[in-house]
């Protein structure tokens, strides 16, 4: 790895605890960086995802064809309530990560027995990630109520709001053999919601593994699919998804910072159940 890279390593996880101790040979791959200082948003429930900067919003897909649904014969999300919150608030409305339940992200959504699941459309193909809120339920809680919109968070102004975090933002740090990484509204690895997770189930992350950072800022909203081998077991890990659409992006053309040179964008964020 090129002194460059280092030093844009050692950049992203200054905040992360246990950041990578496996970048001194040519083979290592970096982890995923951290997440959580502020950028973008909306301010209704069901509206478009946080946007600002290089996070970028997806431009309008009229073109979606349902036959390539990924959520296709699951209970779909009919959408969340209003959530109101205090924008000038001083602290989390939420109370912190923790006191954020799977009840609060799931006010609104239909009863059913199937297992909780998120699909993700990209440019690149659709990617269906089953969720594992028994193991990991606070960091599940904190996607489902950012992807619906029942979670508050903060926007680039430091105001608290609810609305659907994750659709349009981009794939902002994608390798081959690695992850692919998104959830940052500001595009460049520094951006969150305004608020870090708990600790919170640190097992091994091989192929198809959902994570996410957590503990220090920031943390609380950027995520990574597994799409080889992954890091080592610093990271929340909430679930696990189909990889064809993941190393499909992980292969695009990419810049110095790992950040692919057309935007590649998560069109919808949407939860459901499915048998």
């Amino acid at each position: 790895m090129h002194l460059r890279s280092v030093a844009l390593l050692l950049s992203s996880f200054a905040v992360v605890p246990a950041a990578l101790a496996s970048c001194s040979s040519s083979t290592s791959k970096p982890a995923p960086a951290g997440d959580g200082t502020t950028s973008g948003g909306v301010g209704t429930s069901g509206g478009t995802g946080a946007d600002g900067g290089d996070g970028g919003t997806a431009p309008v897909d009229a073109g979606f064809d349902p036959a390539t649904d990924p959520l296709l014969g699951c209970t779909k999300d009919p959408g969340a309530p209003a959530v109101t919150v205090d924008p000038n608030a001083t602290t989390d409305p939420a109370g912190g990560a923790a006191a954020f339940t799977l009840d609060k992200a799931l006010a609104g959504f239909p009863s059913s027995s199937g297992k909780l699941t998120v699909g993700i459309r990209t440019e690149n193909g659709n990617i269906k990630c089953t969720l594992d809120d028994a193991a990991a339920p606070i960091s599940v809680a904190n996607f489902v109520g950012l992807a619906r919109g029942t979670r508050p968070y903060q926007d680039s102004t430091k105001k608290w709001k609810t609305g659907r975090f994750y659709d349009g933002l981009t794939w902002h740090r994608v390798i081959p053999g690695f992850v692919i990484q998104g959830g940052d509204p500001a595009g460049t690895g520094f951006g969150g919601p305004g608020y870090d997770l708990v600790n919170e189930n640190h097992v091994d992350e091989p192929l198809g593994v959902l994570a996410m950072a957590a503990a220090t800022v920031p943390s609380g909203s950027q995520f990574y699919i597994v799409v080889g081998k992954g890091p080592a077991s610093d990271y929340n890990v909430f679930g696990t998804c189909t990889t064809e659409a993941a190393i499909a992006i992980a292969n695009v053309p990419v810049d110095g910072n790992d950040k692919p040179t057309t935007p590649v964008h998560m069109l919808t964020v949407e939860i459901g159940r499915c048998p």
